[in-house]
Order: C-alpha cells, then structure tokens, then sequence
C-alpha cells in the first residue's frame, strides 16, 4: 500500500469520528452496521483508527458491530515481535485524533441534552442566520415573520419554546412580525432589546446607537443598562432613541416614509445633522466618512439622494458644505474649512 497523504489520514480520523458517534444513536440499524463493515474492510487503517478513537472517548468495547470477515493484514518478518502479524498501516495516536474525539464528544453531549434545554425553554429548538450584502434582501422567518435586511446586515433568529428571539448588533431592519401572544417576538442589540408580540417596525443600531422607528402595532425598547428601569413604549409615527452607553432613551414623532425610504433605494434627509447623516451614509460608501470634530458634526445637510449613488454625494460635501475631504485610515476625514 502506499504511504498515506496526511490529508488522508485526516479523512480516515474525521470518518472514525463520525461512525464512533452514529454508532451510538440509538436508531442506528442494520443498514448503518452493513455500512459500518464495508468501510472496515475497505483499507486496514479505518478499523485501526476506530479502535484508537473508541479508546480515547472510553466507549465500551460492545459499541463496535462485529466485523465479519477479517481486515487484510500483512506478515512482518520474524524479530522482536515473535513473527506475529501486523496491520500494514499503523495509525498513531495524534493530537488531531484527539482534537476530532472531543469535537465529536462534545456534539453528541448537545445532542442528548439539546431536548432537554429545549422543554426547559434554555435552548432553542432552531437557529438560523440571514445574512444581508450589498443590497437590502427580504428574508422570511420560520415563525412566518418577514424582514427587510439593509446592506451588510446580519441577523440572527432563535425559536425557542416560549419565545422567538432576533439578534442584529449591526445595520438595519425592518420587521413584520406574525402576531403569536403566547410567543413574544424580541430584537437584541448591543446593549438594547425590541419586545413586541406581532408588528411592523424599523430597527437601526450603529456602534451601541439605537434607533426604532414603528409603523404598525406597538413595541417597548429598553436598555440592558438600566435594568429594572422604565422602557420606552412606542405608538405608530413614533422613534425611540438610546444613544451610546445611555441608560435613558428619547421618543420624537417622525414621518415612518422618510425612515424606509432606505427600502426603496434613497436616502431622505431633512435638514440633519451630518453627525446623524453620516452613520447612515457610511453602509453605502466605498470609503466611510470620519468626522474630525463636533463643529463639523453639527453642520446640517438635506436632501433625497439615490443610494447607488452616495459615493458621488460624498465626493461633492466639499462644494455644498464649508468642508475639506482628506484621506485618513482607509476613509475620508471630513473638517471645516
């Protein structure tokens, strides 16, 4: 035989792993030992590396089906060992091996406890992520909700028994959440939570910045900084917002169509801040824009603005702004002239 390729040996150890764990299910059948048996038989270092990894997990001896013909062996001249046989191909005890062992361990350990933290509502019965790229995407929820992912958005979405739960520490959202009473609907963030039990809202979380926008329904936002304290409670037209590191939030009316417009591919801003403008323009731009200082921050900007277009836009803030452009740590620095 010739000499195996370690990328090899590393199939042959992730294989023995894989049949030491189907070995112990406990629907495993007929079909799985017949199986179990061919791939024994197919090359002398598989039974050789089962049994080393069944030794290291300290399986019973009994989990292996027994092998009913003989594994091919090769005669090693007589000398220290007396002439016995030997496999021809000895696998030795690696720390990779190991490494698959406890790998494999560990899942099997997830898959008998998962029912467990699941009837006791620790663990959820499904995870699933959605991840958003270049352009927004629509993506549906198991639970029948729907959200709208803006460009480079992440979210991840956890059913649990009593609960559904969202987590996006990034970007922004908008959520149509299916009406389930029993089964209240929250949006993590970093820092802040959405509670709602079936509605429509905008999430937007920027670097600990928490902006939530309703258009349908009702939702509270807390901070997790203020436990205990009073959460917001937000009507249709109206934001909540939490800044960085704030206990507190503040709530404003706002026009729910200017917020989506983002949805629709354009930017509205009404006479902004740039230092509100600019967190909402960076997804979009090859380069992102660095404020240099509050008095910069402070100056304002309007507009509705095309968002395939932003890179333009910000190229011109020097010819509509008293501003200077200057490149600085992979972005543009933005000062006053």
């Amino acid at each position: 035989m010739p000499p195996s390729h370690p990328s090899d040996d590393d199939r042959v150890t992730e294989e023995a792993a894989d049949w030491c764990l189907r070995l112990q299910s406990s629907d495993v059948g007929d079909a799985d030992r017949a199986a179990f048996e061919c791939w024994c038989l197919a090359d002398p270092r598989h039974l050789a590396e089962f049994d080393a990894m069944r030794e290291i997990w300290g399986l019973s001896a009994g989990l292996r089906p027994r092998v009913t013909m003989v594994p091919v062996t090769a005669a090693v001249p007589p000398g220290a060992d007396g002439g016995r046989a030997a496999p021809a191909a000895v696998v030795r005890v690696s720390s990779r091996r190991r490494r698959w062992a406890m790998a494999a361990c560990v899942t099997a350990a997830l898959a008998a406890c998962w029912p467990v933290g699941w009837s006791f509502g620790v663990l959820p019965g499904s995870v699933d992520v959605f991840l958003g790229g270049g352009r927004h995407r629509l993506v549906e929820l198991p639970d029948g909700s729907t959200v709208d992912l803006n460009v480079h958005t992440t979210l991840f979405f956890a059913q649990f028994r009593d609960r559904r739960s969202a987590l996006m520490d990034h970007g922004e959202a908008y959520f149509a959440v299916a009406h389930d009473a029993a089964l209240p609907f929250t949006v993590f963030t970093a820092g802040h939570q959405v509670r709602v039990t079936g509605t429509k809202f905008n999430v937007w979380a920027n670097d600990g910045d928490l902006a939530v926008t309703l258009t349908e329904g009702s939702v509270t936002v807390a901070s997790s900084a203020a436990a205990g304290g009073e959460p917001l409670r937000l009507t249709p037209g109206m934001q909540g917002r939490f800044a960085r590191d704030s206990r507190f939030g503040s709530v404003a009316r706002v026009d729910p169509q200017h917020v989506l417009s983002w949805r629709e591919g354009k930017l509205v801003f009404d006479n902004i801040t740039l230092a509100e403008a600019v967190p909402l323009l960076n997804p979009y731009l090859s380069q992102p824009l660095r404020l240099a200082d509050r008095r910069v921050g402070a100056m304002r900007i309007g507009g509705v603005y095309d968002v395939t277009d932003l890179d333009r836009v910000a190229a011109s803030l020097p010819r509509v702004l008293p501003v200077t452009l200057a490149p600085k740590d992979g972005g543009l620095l933005v000062s006053a002239r």
